[in-house]
């Protein structure tokens, strides 16, 4: 087997292994909206080969992927589930829907934290997890907020990438796209008009966070570099729009912070192997480069919380002088003030 075989077989193991990290709230909270287990779980054992066939066309990675490895990678994603956070005396006409991907436990319970505010206020309900394959805890969440008089529903996309393949999902699930870019699972059903915000990748307010972030592990930043590295889409196309963006945040970074350099990465971590393969070289050699000048390399990362991609930067840069940023953008009080912004400028 050559090295370029054995990198890509490891890339792929290590998909699968990120996938179990992203881990439910506990049944008794998160709700069981699958469908077909009592204690959230998606679990997928009847996928046909009509979606086997649509899996790898909308999914690089699922490619080079065989039957047996997609029906793994399904079994160890994380549920897609909803919490309702308002209590039971919270209605108003104007309800809030915060999609995100799915954490660690500790990422979803930091999540919801941060609607929490906004919960008292407004009917508020989070719906986690990939909704590859299902839209009912949307559904279910959409059903809950209009239960609790919301004749508007405000939802949140709360993911840093601006245009990915989870971003598309939500958007056709909520009929604002043709076409899923992965499974074409039903839309939601609604009476209540729905407004769709941006994601926040491109606030001004990620910027500020990105720097706060990186000035908490700075000593010197004439002498330090830092490199700004996001998960990053499948598709090229969508790979240069995100690339600008960092670059973008990175100027910031770099002229707010006096830094020496700032640099934008992306993973594109679900991408071809080899496609990934090229941009870990990449960095390495961007880091390489940093310390052989005697300059102090931060890696910070444009996501929300830490979680199994920190995990892989760290074995993508082993060997490497350099120091990671654990926090992640939701981490940072800030975040709250985008929340609230995006809601009050749809009223």
């Amino acid at each position: 087997m050559t090295v370029h075989h054995i990198a890509n077989r490891l890339t792929a193991i290590a998909f699968i292994v990120g996938m179990m990290s992203l881990m439910s709230l506990p049944a008794s909270s998160a709700g069981n909206d699958d469908g077909n287990s009592s204690n959230g779980h998606q679990h997928q054992h009847n996928i046909t080969p009509d979606q086997y066939a649509e899996l790898r066309e909308k999914v690089p990675l699922y490619r080079e992927f065989s039957d047996a490895q997609i029906d793994d990678s399904m079994q160890r994603m994380g549920p897609n589930f909803r919490q309702y956070l308002s209590a039971e005396n919270v209605s108003g006409k104007i309800g809030v829907l915060a999609l995100g991907h799915g954490f660690r436990d500790d990422g979803n319970k930091k999540f919801a934290g941060a609607y929490a505010p906004i919960a008292e206020r407004y009917p508020t309900a989070i719906a986690l997890g990939m909704a590859m394959m299902t839209s009912a805890h949307i559904q279910t969440a959409v059903d809950e907020l209009t239960a609790a008089g919301a004749e508007k529903i405000v939802v949140m996309p709360v993911t840093t990438l601006r245009d990915g393949g989870l971003t598309g999902q939500w958007n056709y699930i909520f009929d604002a796209e043709e076409n899923a870019p992965w499974m074409s699972v039903p839309r939601v059903k609604t009476t209540a008009q729905v407004i769709i915000t941006e994601t926040p990748s491109t606030d001004p307010e990620i910027s500020a966070i990105l720097l706060s972030n990186a000035l908490s592990l700075s000593q010197s930043p004439s002498k330090e570099v830092i490199a700004l590295v996001s998960h990053g889409p499948d598709n090229e196309s969508k790979n240069k729009l995100e690339l600008a963006i960092l670059s973008d945040h990175a100027r910031y970074i770099q002229q707010q912070g006096g830094f020496a350099a700032a640099q934008g990465f992306t993973l594109q971590d679900d991408a071809p192997s080899a496609v990934r393969a090229a941009n870990i070289e990449r960095i390495r050699t961007w880091v390489q480069a940093a310390s052989q000048k005697g300059q102090k390399v931060i890696v910070l990362t444009t996501l929300l919380f830490e979680g199994s991609v920190h995990d892989k930067i760290r074995r993508d840069l082993d060997g490497l002088d350099y120091v990671l940023i654990r926090d992640g953008v939701l981490d940072n009080p800030l975040f709250g003030e985008w929340i609230t912004a995006e809601i009050a400028a749809t009223e």
